[in-house]
């Protein structure tokens, strides 16, 4: 059997990180939570957990502030951090961005059981597919317009090429897959 995943939820809000840990519990994952700062530079180096969701509001140490930090620690400074906001604002995704976080979740934006499934694509548990999109062929044209986007495609807030992900949705199949817009480059 295998050894499960850890990982340290780190989210000031007690009744969002209570539901998150049961959904990553339900996933199979061992779970440390959290709502401080310096409480996660601890766990990281006790635990060596296998990935970290860091709030940017935790109490007494934020998580950019738990990033840098982590990032200086030769034992630590490997694990993966997702960088974790109640709203988004844009400058923290583009400082999350900056500061090299695996990823950026605007709770607002996503399902817990989204960020689980982000989290093991992370990991390598689960494949993703990015899918370029050929905006001259067939009737990419229609298909992007009816999604909302602007005929060049190009992500609100980095300018980059909008991509196809998908994600193979196991609960329905191995032929089924779950299909979002995404930029390659900030992850939104």
């Amino acid at each position: 059997m295998e050894t499960p995943k850890k990982i340290i939820i780190a989210i000031k809000d007690d009744f969002i990180r209570e539901t998150y840990s049961e959904v990553f519990k339900s996933q199979g994952f061992f779970v440390s939570e959290t709502k401080k700062g310096e409480e996660v530079l601890v766990l990281a180096e006790e635990e060596k957990p296998d990935i970290i969701i860091a709030d940017i509001h935790l109490s007494d140490l934020g998580g950019f502030e738990v990033l840098k930090t982590l990032r200086r620690k030769e034992i630590v400074k490997e694990i993966p951090i997702i960088i974790f906001v109640q709203i988004e604002k844009k400058s923290e995704r583009m400082e999350a961005i900056e500061l090299e976080a695996k990823d950026f979740i605007a709770a607002t934006d996503v399902t817990p059981l989204e960020v689980a499934r982000k989290v093991k694509i992370a990991l390598g548990e689960q494949k993703s597919y990015m899918i370029a999109i050929q905006k001259h062929l067939y009737n990419a044209k229609d298909l992007i317009t009816d999604l909302g986007y602007n005929y060049d495609f190009k992500c609100p807030i980095c300018g980059s090429d909008l991509v196809f992900n998908l994600i193979r949705d196991l609960s329905k199949g191995e032929k089924y897959f779950i299909v979002s817009v995404m930029c390659p480059k900030c992850k939104k």
